[in-house]
Formats: C-alpha cells, structure tokens, sequence
C-alpha cells in the first residue's frame, strides 16, 4: 500500500505535463505547438464558431538526394465549411495566365510572352478601357506587371485585368479539370455594377503589330458555391449604410478551401511533388519568376517601386503580421495572403537561411467577433494579425528545434535571384 501515493504522484505529475489543446491532449505536432502556447491560441480556439480557425502545417524532409518529402497535420480543417477567401483567388488567377500563354505560344504564337504589352477595350457601359500602366516596364500593361503587384502588394486592378483575359467560365472549368474542387471564382473585385459573364476583349502587340487578339468572351453557365455556413454574423450594413440585423449572406461570393489553396502552393514550389493533374503548364522560367515575386518584400520590387507605406509585413501575415520592422531577409515567406470582410488568411513555404529550416503553414481566421459585417470595424490589428504572427513564430520555433537527418540545401532548391538571397 506505501507504493500507492508515490504511483499517484507519478501520474499526477504526468497528467501536469502532458500538452493539452482546448482541453483534449495533444497527439501531434501542431497540436503540441498549440498547446505550448495555449495563452496565445486557446481563447480563440476554444470559439471555432466565432474565429472559424483553420490550420494546415507541413514538415519537409530532404534525403540525400535533396529530394523533399512531406508530412501535413491540420487543425479544424473543413473543406465544405466557407470563408471568404479575398484576394487568394488572385493566386490562381496569375497561374492560369502564365498557363494560357504557354498555350498560345505551343498553339503557334512564339512572339507571345508573359511580357508582351496589351490592351483592354470596352463594348459595354460597364466596361473600361486600359491602354497604359505608368509603373511598368514601357509603361503598358502586360501579364507579368499583374503578377509582380498581386505577389508584391496584392493589387486588386491586377487581379481584375487577369479576369478580363482569362473570363469566369475558362477559369472554373480549368479549375476543376486540375482537382481543386473546392474552388470557385465568380466575381471581380470593387467592380459590383460589372456583368462578370463578360470579360472585355484584349489584344497583345509589340512594335510589329497585333501578337494576339481576344474578342469579348461571355461565359454562360452558372457556377453555385456548393459550401455550408455561407451565412456569417448576426447582421451587415447594406448599400444605403443602414444595418441589417439578420445573418449575412456570401453564397454568391468567391470561394477557395484552405486546403486546395495549400495545394496549389505546393505546385509552384515543388511541382513534381504533386498529382501531374494538379500541376500547371508552366516554363522553367514562370517558376522562377512567381517565387521571386512572393519570396520579396514590397521594397525589394523593381517594377513597380514601392515605398515604405508597404512595409515588409505587408502581406506576410504569418510571422510579421504583428511587426512593422524592416527585416533582414534571412527569413523569407514564399507566399499569397487575403483580406476581406474580417477574414485573414495566408498560406506560405517559409525559409530560415540562417538554421537550414524550411516548412508550410496555411491558416485563415475570421476576425469579427461582433458579428456585424460590412461596418469597418474587423478586429484585425487587435486579433488577426497578432495570432498569424505568433503562429507563424510558433512553428518557426519548434522547426529550429526539430532534427532533421539530411540538411536542406536551401538556396539550390529556390531561390535563383541574387536580389532575393539573405542580405549579408
């Protein structure tokens, strides 16, 4: 019997240091993050229907032929449960272009290019006219200038003018054809008198004339978000600014599952990693191009420049979401971030150049704890970015730590722009 009390003991010390998540032990790593900073994360994922938090971490492991291999936990993750993806949709949207281009050069246009000027004109009163980009190289407009300010800035014109060349229903039906099922794009953005079953017609040129010409497309089919708790809050402010005490509904807006986005990431940093049918037609150098402008910081862009009003947090939520501070560049987020109507989200591969440490973390959260949507008052600064921020560092923190057997050769694998490697 004098062996009982020393037993509880024993257990009860156990039970002391076992790491618990929302009250229920933690059973793998990202659980065990979690769990260690359960005064940062508890609160908020204790209200998954009020912060509506989901999380997907990724470990990578290289073998001795530097090939990666990948082992994901998820936290909450619903692919059927909606939020509002903002501006991630603009991710596939740059992938699409690219792939078009590739397409018409392959169909017999070689003077095609990422890089070729075009115009958008308008045949309908809702449509605009675009013939010059005073940012960009040649000051004209071109495929490559959209992507370099969706990554940099997350521009929303940019987002639009690939809209206009791609038009709705060319989009949705690639979409699906790749996998992402649970991805829907069916609308501009701050454009709500357009008709988004027509996109503009456009013409790319160079100095010899006319390269390739699109007359206005009209996509007719009716693409319906097939998703649950579409619904969100408990009221909205509608055009005329008067509030609206019932749910508000965002059925008809964009949709994009956390995971297909965290999919669609890994096809542009390891391709050969995915399902070739999730892959894009993309060149050697479209690769390239899109990690240099997601792994840089808004100073870092050549075209256009950007000034210190885009800090180096900008749209790098995870892990400087909370920090306004010039960074060294040591640590590097190759990543896309959206946010609109109180929801934060940011998927990315993140690079320690420093400690050899490379990982992917996606996470979304709903930041309007009062339920009223439409009113400017989204709880971003207060709680949003601090939680990507802490998240982002959290993992940062347990990746240092993890022993890994084959030592990543980091900038071989990515990074192929001298202005994007660590400043000494």
């Amino acid at each position: 019997m004098k062996y009982i009390p020393i037993l509880l003991l024993t257990l009860l010390a156990a039970c002391a240091t076992t790491p618990k998540i929302t009250g229920k032990i933690a059973s793998n790593p990202l659980e065990k993050i979690l769990a260690a900073h359960a005064a940062d994360f508890d609160s908020l994922l204790l209200q998954p229907d009020v912060y509506e938090v989901q999380v997907i971490y990724t470990q990578i492991d290289r073998d001795a032929a530097q090939q990666p291999h990948f082992k994901t936990w998820r936290w909450n993750v619903d692919n059927s449960r909606y939020f509002y993806p903002a501006s991630m949709v603009k991710m596939p949207l740059a992938l699409l272009s690219l792939e078009k281009i590739n397409d018409l050069r392959d169909a017999g246009l070689p003077n095609l290019s990422k890089e070729t000027f075009y115009k958008i004109d308008s045949t309908r009163e809702f449509q605009q006219n675009l013939t010059i980009a005073p940012d960009a190289p040649g000051g004209k407009p071109s495929i490559a200038q959209d992507i370099r300010q969706i990554f940099t800035v997350s521009d929303n014109l940019a987002y639009n003018h690939l809209f206009e060349f791609l038009g709705r229903d060319y989009i949705n039906q690639k979409l699906r054809e790749k996998g992402y099922q649970h991805t829907g794009i069916v609308h501009r953005f701050n454009y709500p008198g357009r008709d988004n079953h027509y996109a503009s017609p456009i013409t790319f040129y160079d100095s010899s004339g006319t390269v390739f010409q699109e007359p206005e497309k009209f996509a007719p089919l009716i693409w319906n978000n097939p998703q649950h708790h579409t619904k969100k809050g408990t009221g909205y402010y509608n055009p005329a600014d008067s509030l609206v005490r019932q749910p508000f509904e965002m059925n008809k807006k964009n949709w994009f599952s956390l995971t297909d986005m965290d999919n669609m990431l890994r096809a542009i940093l390891f391709p050969d990693c995915v399902p070739k049918q999730q892959r894009f037609h993309l060149r050697a150098d479209d690769y390239t191009f899109l990690r240099h402008y997601m792994g840089i910081f808004p100073r870092e862009c050549d075209w256009p420049v950007y000034d210190s009003t885009f800090y180096d947090g900008y749209v790098k939520f995870l892990l400087l979401g909370d920090s306004k501070e010039q960074q060294r560049g040591t640590l590097r987020a190759f990543n896309k971030v959206g946010e609109a109507y109180g929801t934060l989200t940011d998927v990315a591969y993140i690079v320690d150049y420093e400690k050899k440490v490379e990982f992917m973390l996606s996470a979304t959260i709903l930041c309007n704890p009062d339920g009223i949507f439409n009113d400017d008052q989204y709880a971003y600064e207060s709680i949003g970015f601090p939680f990507l921020g802490k998240l982002g560092r959290a993992v940062l923190e347990y990746e240092q730590k993890r022993p890994r057997k084959i030592t990543p050769n980091l900038p071989a694998m990515i990074i192929q722009h001298d202005n994007l490697r660590p400043k000494s």
